[in-house]
């Protein structure tokens, strides 16, 4: 005999027009815990990120000079002559054992891996991770690899984050969220760039902006800045004149900047794919370990006739922005590490993409700036502006992450006159990237491995939705002593999925449907309905998202919701099935197309259609 009991709720109705107001509603108490996690993570990945870049320092010093120093120096003015060509095979060389025997995450620019690791890894992520990528880049780059290492440092940093939350035993969701905040405190750290370390997390690996991530990032990011400034005070990591424009009539030459920039994008993002398989299929025993090794063996060439290209090229992109450089070497400078970049990375060793990319829309932009000031004299600001706006463009394109890209050279910059023409540039140049190109460069080694992956998101349409915008007004009830023989006589196959019972004051006891009618084998006997009620459904209430009524049922794993007006006692005012919660589907492709289909629910919203905005 069924359960005659009123179904426990977890809401008060009485107080229900108070929960705005409660503690915990808007931001739920754990998030405080995973912020103080947060904070340490944060301390932790700016002390990893200055680690990683004093032992780059000390490979260089032993690779390109030959003694024990962790002072810095430019790999590009050394005096190895041809013997700089093999320099860089000894770190590739390395680099591939340690791919092949030990970690093969080590391989690629550090992002894409944390990347599958939250979307498909429930934010797991390796300790040899954590130890190895460090040494792996610092090899990688000391010996001459033409990259950055913001990349190494957000996979790492976002190691670190992962293994701390596996080790509290917390769930996938907070494991992402200290993930993110290490890989946000590594950006952070590098470039004293706090505002660019959020954003990265949320374009790249949170897809989401909501205060329970979004706390705790920014947390993680401000602390590990400090650590920065602790270590290297806060002198701009490269500094440059205050920009600023001729005039609005200028912005056109910023918005041809974007589209170039644009083009540039699309281009680097296919052939580093193309290399990447030509790579993978060279027809060479244990390629994984010696494909890097080619690779820096063709960067070595390179570096011989343009050294430039050697390590992460800060001194040159301070050059570019500075004014420094002739249009001829700028040409080639961008050239050289473009090739550079490709070749090294397609080849399967480890370092960041984004100081490369600065180089490479840096020596474009600033070589279009010149240009452009011998064809219009008057119009042209400074060429090192173009450069600047470039580089955004360049970045903002290749890895589908404008805002990150927009404030960290408006950071780098500290000149607020720079936003216009970087927002400019950078959003023509993500909209050209996106209308040629399907994948990102963070996103292309994915998909090639048959994920299914977009850096595109927004508020799910189950937020955007109140519960009564899909409930059911039309519905019978049934009296809890109504007999079972008199429902069946009176019963029609057009009713709804199912009918609440109540009780003679209105207030729902259970639910019945169909078949829970037609399976008694005596139809005769005095059965009354509170007997065959079931309590397998949720209470809800008008207002409600539907997301949060939907996480009710799946906890529960019911797919029945009765809605009640609060404050009365529990009476139906509404029902709703999951299945009227899919239609929400169609009613967002209806907002996205344009098209409207015929209504079929009996609802209020059904013949205007339900504003979901």
């Amino acid at each position: 005999m069924a359960d005659l009991s009123v179904p426990e709720v977890d809401r008060n109705p009485a107080s229900e027009s108070h929960r705005k107001g409660q503690f915990g509603v808007a931001l739920e108490p754990e998030a405080v815990k995973i912020c103080g996690f947060a904070l340490l993570v944060g301390l932790v990945g700016g002390l990893v990120a200055q680690g990683l870049l004093e032992l780059i320092y000390f490979f260089t010093n032993v690779f390109f000079y030959g003694h024990f120093s962790f002072t810095l120096h430019n790999p590009a003015q050394n005096h190895l002559h041809l013997w700089v060509i093999l320099i860089p095979a000894i770190g590739g060389l390395v680099v591939g054992l340690l791919i092949y025997f030990f970690e093969p995450t080590l391989k690629g620019h550090g992002i894409p891996e944390a990347m599958e690791a939250v979307l498909f890894g429930h934010s797991r992520m390796r300790l040899r991770v954590a130890i190895l990528k460090p040494l792996a880049t610092a090899l990688a780059i000391g010996t001459g690899g033409p990259f950055g290492a913001e990349g190494p440092i957000i996979q790492t940093g976002g190691a670190l984050g992962s293994l701390l939350g596996q080790a509290l035993g917390l769930s996938p969701y907070y494991r992402r969220v200290l993930l993110a905040s290490g890989a946000a405190a590594g950006m952070a750290a590098t470039f004293t760039a706090p505002l660019a370390g959020v954003l990265v997390a949320v374009e790249l690996l949170l897809f989401e902006l909501r205060a329970r991530s979004f706390i705790p990032v920014a947390l993680a990011a401000a602390v590990a800045t400090g650590v920065r400034v602790h270590f290297a005070g806060w002198a701009p990591l490269f500094p440059m004149p205050e920009y600023k424009i001729t005039g609005t009539s200028e912005l056109w030459l910023f918005a041809l900047l974007g589209i170039l920039m644009g083009l540039v994008s699309v281009v680097m993002i296919r052939v580093l794919a193309w290399l990447e398989d030509f790579f993978d299929a060279l027809p060479v025993p244990y390629a994984a370990i010696w494909s890097p090794a080619i690779g820096a063996l063709i960067l070595g060439v390179i570096g011989y006739f343009c050294p430039q290209v050697f390590g992460t090229s800060y001194d040159t992109i301070r050059d570019m922005l500075n004014d420094r450089l002739s249009l001829g070497s700028l040409a080639s400078i961008s050239f050289a590490k473009f090739w550079a970049l490709v070749i090294s990375l397609g080849s399967g060793t480890t370092g960041g993409v984004f100081a490369p990319s600065l180089v490479v829309g840096g020596g474009l932009g600033a070589a279009f700036g010149i240009g452009c000031a011998h064809l219009f004299p008057h119009l042209v600001s400074d060429p090192g502006f173009y450069a600047l706006a470039a580089m955004a463009g360049v970045f903002g394109g290749i890895a589908r992450a404008p805002f990150t890209s927009i404030v960290f050279l408006a950071e780098l910059s500290h000149n607020p006159n720079s936003l216009l023409p970087l927002i400019l540039t950078v959003m023509i140049s993500d909209g050209v990237t996106r209308l040629l190109s399907r994948d990102s460069i963070m996103t292309v080694k994915l998909v090639k491995r048959g994920l299914i992956v977009t850096q595109d998101y927004s508020v799910p349409v189950l937020m955007r939705a109140r519960i009564d915008e899909v409930m059911h007004t039309q519905f019978r009830t049934l009296q809890g002593d109504e007999e079972l023989r008199n429902v069946i006589q009176e019963f029609s196959p057009g009713d709804v999925g199912f009918i609440p019972v109540v009780n003679a004051a209105g207030t729902v006891q259970g639910i019945v449907e169909a078949h829970d009618l037609l399976r008694i084998e005596q139809p005769d006997h005095h059965f009354r309905m509170r007997e065959l009620a079931r309590q397998d459904y949720v209470i809800a209430y008008p207002g409600e998202s539907v997301d949060r009524v939907q996480r009710d049922m799946m906890l529960k794993n019911v797919e029945n919701v009765v809605v009640v007006k609060p404050g009365d006692g529990l009476k139906p005012v509404g029902i709703v099935r999951a299945n009227d919660i899919l239609h929400l589907r169609r009613w967002l492709l209806e907002e996205e197309t344009g098209e409207q289909r015929r209504a079929t629910l009996d609802h209020p919203a059904e013949s205007s259609g339900v504003n979901l905005g």
